[in-house]
């Protein structure tokens, strides 16, 4: 760990009056959430453009039965505790450091951590949402788990259930309040993303064409790290404990 970048994203984050924070699978990784991405995810063993054809809007609502199948095989996540990262950004946001998180992680881990002004774009994977937009009834993964069909349906109204992700061919959620957060920040940390996955990606460069400050705290490199004022790999200390030290130097 490179203390001298340390001292130097504290002193930018004690300056700054109006911090952001951006986060992707990285911070997850580290508490045992895999990365689909990743070396040993679903998209290197199944291979993209599969995942891609079925976790697809188009292919759930013509084939949910076949949707399902795989969706409750392969997208459940394992049951772990926040990572000290997400601690971290947690007591950040609490202690009035950052403003708020917008994270591409449906893993709910943020909130968990403490987390409050946090958008989720791509969803929340512990929640299922009634598909009838008149009654849009919300249901937690019990629900679906004790469920014995094969396809869930809404007790209200009977319509299907779908898991409360972005699915490709939709969306992402409050885009406008995502791209807003970011924009109006002084200074945006990205922990945990490569900045591939757009339009996430987008705003973060659309934030680096004006004269405002990015970090970047990521294992390996970035899209963006060309436009990065400090750049800290994660090497043999893990994103949490960068954080604390951060947090450290915050105090003193």
């Amino acid at each position: 760990m490179t203390t001298d970048m340390i001292n130097q994203i504290a002193n930018l984050m004690r300056q700054s009056k109006n911090t952001v924070v951006v986060t992707g699978a990285g911070i997850s990784t580290e508490a045992g959430i895999p990365d689909f991405r990743g070396q040993n995810g679903i998209y290197r063993q199944l291979g993209e453009d599969r995942v891609m054809r079925i976790i697809n809007i188009d292919f759930f609502k013509a084939h949910p039965d076949q949707f399902y199948s795989f969706y409750r095989q392969y997208f459940k996540f394992p049951d772990v505790d926040p990572s000290l990262a997400h601690q971290m950004v947690a007591r950040f946001e609490q202690e009035g450091i950052i403003k708020g998180v917008v994270t591409q992680n449906i893993d709910n881990l943020h909130q968990q951590a403490g987390s409050r002004n946090v958008i989720p774009i791509h969803g929340n994977a512990e929640e299922f949402i009634c598909m009838n937009r008149r009654c849009q009834k919300i249901y937690d993964h019990d629900y679906i788990t004790n469920s014995t069909e094969a396809v869930p349906y809404c007790s209200v109204c009977g319509e299907i259930i779908k898991p409360n992700v972005v699915l490709f061919g939709e969306n992402i959620n409050n885009y406008l309040g995502a791209r807003q957060l970011i924009l109006d920040a002084r200074l945006l940390i990205v922990i945990g993303s490569s900045l591939t996955v757009y339009p996430l990606a987008g705003f973060v460069n659309e934030f680096c064409s004006i004269a405002k400050d990015l970090v970047i705290i990521n294992k390996g490199p970035t899209q963006l790290d060309y436009a990065a004022r400090y750049k800290l790999d994660v090497g043999e200390n893990s994103t949490g404990q960068i954080l604390e030290e951060i947090y450290r130097k915050l105090q003193r």
